[in-house]
Parts: C-alpha cells; structure tokens; sequence
C-alpha cells in the first residue's frame, strides 16, 4: 500500500501539472475570443471586433475536470498511505503536505461550484502543483510516531482541522490575489480575470469559512496539549505562529468593517495626530495576503526552521 500511495501521488503531480496549465489556456482564451460589432453607416455596414473576455469553455470544462483528477488521485495516495501506516497520515512533513494539496484542490473546487469562478484556478491550480513538488522534497519512509503523536483521535481531529483550515484559507488568498491585481473594489483591469468584486466576494466567502475552523483547529490543539504535555498553551513557536495567522483575519475582518480601527481608540487620539489616523490605510484584502504569508511561515518555517514541541518534519 506504501507504493501504491508513491504511484497515486506522482500521478496526481502530473495530473495537476496538466490542470494548470488548462487553467492557464482557459484564462487565456478569454484574451484571444473576439465579439464582432455591425453598425450601418453612410458609407455602408462596418463590422467592429473587440475582445469578448469570454473564456472558451470547453478548455474550461477539461481544467476542472483535471483537477477533480488530481484531488481523486491524492485521496487516494492518502487513503493507502493511512492503510500503509495503521494511523491518519498527517506526522510529517511528507504526509501532511500531500493532504494539504488534497485539501487545497477539494476546497477549490467546492467554492469553484459555489462561486462559478472557474478562473481563479489560474491561481489556485499552480499552489496545488507547488505543494505536490515541494511534497517531493521530504523523506517518505514510514516511521514509528513519537510518544506525544500516539493519540489517533486526535492526531485526526486536531490537524485535519487545521489542515481544511489552511486549505480554505488559501482560496481566500486565491480571491485575495485576484482582487488586488484587478484593482480594487469596482474595478477590472483584465477582461480575461474575473472582477475584482466577485473575486473579493470570493475572497470573503472563504475566510467567513475558514476563520472558525482556524479557530476549532487551535482550540482542538490546547486540548491535544493538555493530554500530551500536561497544559493547554505554552507558547510554543506553533502555537503562537498560528495564533498570530488567527488574529490577522480577526484584523481583515475589523478593516472590512469600516473605518474604526486601533488608532481611533482614546488613548491614541490623544499622542497620535488626526492627519495620521486619518491617512491612507491599505486595502482590507491586504490582510489576506498577510495571513497567507503568515500559514507558510507557520507550516514551512516553524516546522523545518525554528525548533519547538511541534517540530515533527521528519526531514
């Protein structure tokens, strides 16, 4: 089953690869599809052509259909790779990051169903294929758990939350990218994209989803610690790095809210001069750029980099 779960999951990297490139063309065909104007004027019937931005949606259909592929063949690799090891395979850094694409790919397509925002795959696809590859990276032998691993309940129930959170937090920063690139709220710079408002209504759907399961995910943690390590927190590099990514989309959602923010509070007002508080402040969708960056700190760094009662890699 060990093998078998190695086949699945080279098989899904191709595949993906497949995807994004299809997402690629997708996009694409929408630059190239040409609408034809006829007016009638004096000197007879003038034909105009622009582009459509309309996507070809044959090539739209095959891209989807690639990447419910990938995600097939990665349940798949995780399913006989969980027969393999006798425990959910989320230990190190190899098996979480394969159900991390997994997780990624499954929630892009539930929110490209929900949303039928097909062409935020051109950003969503590529983040897939990247995970996979860096997959490639980690050792894939199968070890004996550490002690503090050996809670099979738990193991599932805590980092498969986080897991789906991550996951659907990356579709919001799919949205997110989307967003900024078009401009802003109103506005479309590429015809070829979706608007920036469906793909910021993208965006929020997403973090309205993944924020509370963050937050499960978190709390599931503290309990997990109780029972391994005899206290609920304890600032450790993991649990802080998460925490902070939390708090990050608690500040996205208080800067969608309007413009109340910290430094209106009492005590700044009196330091702080009005011009200042005033001023430019960036775009609440920044937020979600940030907190993307801080789930990759949280995954790769904390987890190969700063040492800690987390630091499982297995690299």
């Amino acid at each position: 089953m060990a093998d078998l779960s190695i086949y699945l999951f080279w098989s899904g990297l191709v595949t993906a690869l497949f995807a994004v490139v299809l997402y690629g063309a997708y996009v694409a065909s929408a630059s190239v599809s040409v609408r034809r104007f006829a007016a009638q004027t004096n000197a007879g019937t003038v034909t105009i052509s622009s582009h459509s931005g309309t996507p070809n949606p044959g090539i739209g259909r095959l891209a989807t259909t690639f990447a419910g592929i990938t995600f097939l063949l990665l349940v798949g690799a995780v399913a006989a790779r969980w027969s393999a090891t006798g425990h959910p395979p989320l230990s190190n850094m190899y098996e979480f990051t394969v159900a991390f694409a997994m997780g990624i790919c499954g929630a892009y397509l539930a929110f490209e169903a929900a949303s039928r925002q097909r062409r935020i795959g051109v950003v969503g696809l590529p983040i897939v294929a990247g995970m996979l590859g860096i997959a490639t990276l980690f050792p894939t032998e199968i070890v004996p758990l550490i002690p503090a691993l050996q809670n099979g309940p738990l193991l599932m129930i805590h980092v498969s939350f986080m897991m789906v959170s991550y996951a659907v937090l990356t579709v919001a920063f799919c949205g997110a990218v989307v967003y900024l690139v078009q401009g802003g709220e109103g506005r479309r710079r590429f015809a070829a994209l979706p608007s920036a408002s469906a793909a910021g209504d993208l965006a929020h759907k997403a973090v309205m989803v993944g924020f509370p399961l963050l937050g499960l995910g978190i709390a599931l943690g503290a309990w997990w610690a109780n029972s391994a390590w005899g206290r609920y927190w304890g600032w450790d590099p993991k649990e802080t790095s998460a925490l902070v990514t939390w708090l990050s989309i608690a500040a996205y959602f208080h800067a969608r809210a309007g413009s109340g923010t910290v430094a209106n509070a009492p005590g700044i007002r009196r330091v702080v001069p009005t011009k200042l508080r005033r001023g430019w402040r960036p775009d609440p969708m920044w937020w979600l750029i940030l907190m993307w960056a801080l789930v990759m700190f949280t995954y790769f760094a904390v987890n190969l980099w700063v040492s800690g009662l987390h630091s499982y890699a297995g690299v």
